[in-house]
């Protein structure tokens, strides 16, 4: 009986989970432009981040990204090349940054982004760069393509008829460990 419940136990822990490792893109702003502006198809899904640095280091230049998905936007706070920090290391203005990070939300932020990264001289705007994005959205299983591909007649896939084998083995497994308390139980009372 302590086989079959080990049996069972180890049967339900190998269910596979499929998913995807989270993942960073990195963009890096300099004096030439914005490196990609364009961020490839198929490098980032739903739960991924952007990192966008500002690695431009002429004198008073400033960056702001601006990133648009259907008419809502997003603004990164003013980035600069550097921050000046104390002698522990630490950035002694708070509010100064030198990376943007955006993490894209997991559930709903599948499809096209647009980026735009402005760069200011002395406050004043100078240059515009535009970029994209396409966020894939995070399918958790292949489980609709299963579908098509391997449905039977019946219509059922055969994920589902691995589903209920195991849910009838359960069943079968619970009423065998009943029986079998009922039976321990009868026999001490005798």
């Amino acid at each position: 009986m302590r086989f079959l419940f080990a049996g069972l136990v180890v049967l339900m822990l190998a269910t596979p989970v499929a998913g995807h490792e989270l993942s960073v893109y990195t963009v890096m702003v300099n004096s030439d432009g914005a490196y990609p502006a364009d961020i490839p198809n198929g490098s980032l899904k739903e739960g991924d981040a952007a990192w966008f640095w500002m690695k431009d280091s002429t004198e008073n230049t400033t960056l702001v990204i601006e990133l648009e998905k259907d008419g809502a936007t997003m603004r990164s706070p003013i980035l600069q090349y550097e921050c000046e920090l104390d002698e522990n290391g630490t950035a002694i203005d708070e509010n100064c940054k030198n990376r943007f990070d955006y993490t894209f939300n997991q559930y709903n932020s599948a499809g096209l982004w647009n980026l735009t990264f402005m760069k200011y001289l002395n406050d004043t705007l100078v240059e515009t760069i535009n970029g994209s994005v396409i966020i894939e959205a995070d399918i958790h299983s292949n489980e609709t393509i299963v579908q098509e591909d391997t449905t039977t007649k019946s219509g059922y896939t055969s994920k589902e008829y691995i589903a209920g084998a195991v849910a009838a083995i359960s069943l079968i497994a619970m009423v065998a460990i009943a029986t079998n308390m009922k039976s321990n139980t009868s026999s001490e009372e005798d």
